[in-house]
């Protein structure tokens, strides 16, 4: 589904002028968060406003909000939006890429589904070709289930993979991994320190050419300070990374300076 600054099924394509060769991709999960006093609110975060490329995951879209269009107008990036899910009668909830430079459509893949007993969800990831003033760059964005374990996980990182297939070019993949270090009894009960989610997520990802920047510092999810949230790159180099404190979501958000 492609969303322009107007809920009109193309895509808007925006000319911002000249542009150094450096990037900026951000990533965050914004809890659903939708209508006027959302929109503000993200306005408001200059983090976000500095971001050349922003992931965001948990995105609705309804008859009364289309949140990923509303967030493109107003930061003044294009945007291409996909529905995971039907959130309830009235919302569905995906995924959005948004971009300052020139965006294709996406091409969707679907996960493997998880029976997790509440709050199951069909997981996708979604890529897009950004023509970055670097060239052309192939972005994922993803938001994998919680309350799995490893195999499960590596089946999901391996789905991602399959929308590179024959692209050698530079990559960046982000969003949500849900990679908290928990062995879950029953898709319900988490034994902490048993098992390595992020560990897990860091060889998948390494298996495949990526690596990320985003190793240390503090976590991005604000129950527990978990580290859930990544930004991996292959055939790019960072030149700077961090995480910035997001109030209005559950999550923090991550970003990535590229040169």
């Amino acid at each position: 589904m492609l969303c322009g600054f107007a809920r009109t099924g193309l895509l808007t394509l925006l000319c911002c002028g000249a542009v150094g060769a450096e990037m900026r991709v951000a990533s965050l999960n914004i809890e659903k968060k939708y209508g006027p006093k959302a929109l503000s609110e993200i306005g408001a975060q200059t983090d976000l406003r500095k971001a050349d490329v922003l992931l965001l995951q948990e995105v609705v879209d309804g008859s009364q909000s289309h949140m990923a269009s509303e967030i493109a107008k107003t930061l003044g990036l294009n945007v291409v939006f996909e529905p995971a899910f039907q959130l309830n009668g009235e919302f569905m909830e995906g995924l959005a890429i948004l971009s300052r430079y020139p965006i294709g459509p996406a091409t969707v893949a679907k996960l493997a589904p998880n029976k997790l007993h509440f709050h199951t969800r069909k997981r996708i990831a979604m890529a897009v070709t950004v023509q970055s003033p670097g060239g052309a760059v192939r972005i994922v964005n993803t938001h994998l289930d919680n309350r799995i374990n490893r195999e499960a996980k590596r089946e999901q990182l391996r789905e991602i993979q399959q929308l590179l297939t024959g692209y050698d070019g530079p990559c960046i993949i982000g969003g949500d991994f849900n990679s908290a270090n928990f062995l879950w009894i029953s898709h319900f009960l988490p034994i902490p320190g048993v098992q390595s989610l992020r560990a897990l997520t860091n060889q998948e990802m390494e298996a495949h050419g990526f690596s990320t920047p985003l190793g240390s510092g503090p976590g991005t999810e604000h129950f527990l300070g978990l580290k859930l949230d990544w930004i991996y790159l292959r055939g790019l180099t960072a030149h700077e990374s961090g995480v910035t404190p997001i109030g209005f979501s559950d999550h923090n958000s991550v970003w990535v300076t590229i040169r």
